[in-house]
């Protein structure tokens, strides 16, 4: 593929398990990391093999049920089923001690794993880094992450990725090293502000970056696919992708 003909590429967004094939075609090509909010849900993606979707193990934070739901033996099933583990993480609007209880065990269990991770940390910014520097993870992403400058600085030292979206403020965008960049959506959440009318619809995203980078959309797009790239072979799990994505990240 030449590198001119770059899908968009959208690594945090949420889709309906039942997603039908015209609407995945809707999608323009796009490839999307798509994240669940719980085991059950991450149940229903299993049998799916989409050429340009990337389906998550998840239990969102925010989610009591979902956090509830997490056992040793669901995640040691996960690791073997998805490639992305995510949406997991920590949220200020749950009692923490379940949120810890359930992410130590899928830390623990994808350690040393060929894995990525999808990260949420509103609110709980530094108990989640903790959490990291406690179990250490290859293939972490931290999902629109909105720490402090010393946050930033600390995650980057420990190897970890961020995604961005466009609700991002142009100083946070610009304290994230260039080179740990990977682009999200976030659908459907925020549209207002993110203009994703879609999953994948990283349009708006690209031009804040081009903008803020001082760099044309194209060497924006070709720097998300070379970070993801650079992530994938660090974390050994390349060939674990779907094979679309296979063949673009096999161009960097």
């Amino acid at each position: 593929m030449s590198l001119s003909d770059l899908p968009p590429l959208d690594c945090h967004a949420h889709i309906a398990p039942d997603v039908t094939a015209p609407q995945v075609r809707a999608l323009n090509g796009a490839i999307v990391f798509a994240m669940t909010r719980s085991p059950a849900e991450a149940s229903a993606t299993v049998r799916r093999s989409d050429a340009t979707i990337l389906w998550g193990y998840g239990a969102h934070p925010g989610v009591a049920s979902a956090v509830a739901a997490v056992t040793e033996a669901s995640v040691r099933r996960a690791v073997g089923q998805h490639a992305i583990i995510g949406e997991i993480g920590l949220d200020r609007k749950t009692a923490l001690a379940p949120q810890l209880a359930a992410l130590d065990i899928i830390l623990e269990i994808c350690s040393e794993q060929p894995l990525l991770l999808s990260l949420h940390s509103t609110g709980r910014t530094s108990e989640l880094l903790d959490a990291l520097i406690r179990r250490p993870q290859t293939g972490a992403i931290l999902h629109w992450f909105n720490g402090t400058r010393d946050d930033i600085e600390r995650a980057t030292a420990m190897g970890c990725y961020f995604s961005v979206n466009a609700a991002m403020t142009d100083e946070r965008l610009a304290r994230i090293p260039r080179d740990r960049l990977l682009p999200e959506t976030d659908f459907p959440s925020s549209r207002r502000t993110t203009r994703a009318r879609i999953p994948g619809d990283i349009a708006f995203l690209e031009q804040r970056m081009s903008e803020l980078l001082n760099q044309p959309s194209s060497a924006i797009r070709e720097l998300w696919y070379r970070n993801l790239a650079t992530l994938a072979n660090r974390a050994s799990v390349t060939s674990r992708l779907p094979s679309t994505l296979r063949e673009i990240l096999s161009s960097f």
